[in-house]
């Protein structure tokens, strides 16, 4: 990865990720639909960060517009996998992505943070 810039991208016909690097944070941008068709390869890009040892790696949800359960579950998938060893953070500002988020609890168990640049910076 280098910093700034997009290196891997991944879409489906309803959405895209895009996964940039930033101060050592890997940022994965996703758009459109995080459903059954996207998720796999979010989950494929999560995994490409992963081996690049970031300090942080942040799913970054502010262009998503469907949030739906197999989107959830690479983000839990995501936190038990690598939370241990990367702060893993996700960008949730809406009710079609904080909603859905709340309504599972999953906030209780994820650190979700309203823009990109407090998930960057952790607060």
């Amino acid at each position: 990865m280098t910093d700034g810039t997009a290196d891997s991208q991944a879409e489906s016909t309803a959405g895209a990720v895009v996964l940039e690097s930033s101060g050592g944070a890997a940022v994965l941008r996703v758009s459109g639909a995080l459903d059954l068709a996207l998720a796999p390869k979010l989950q494929q890009l999560v995994d490409r960060a992963s081996r690049d040892h970031p300090r942080v790696l942040v799913i970054d949800l502010t262009d998503v517009d469907f949030l739906a359960s197999a989107g959830m579950a690479v983000l839990v998938r995501t936190h038990r996998r690598h939370g241990a060893t990367v702060a893993v953070r996700v960008v949730a500002d809406n009710r079609l992505t904080l909603r859905p988020l709340e309504l599972t609890r999953l906030t209780d168990e994820l650190a979700v943070f309203p823009t990109l640049a407090a998930a960057l910076a952790g607060r």
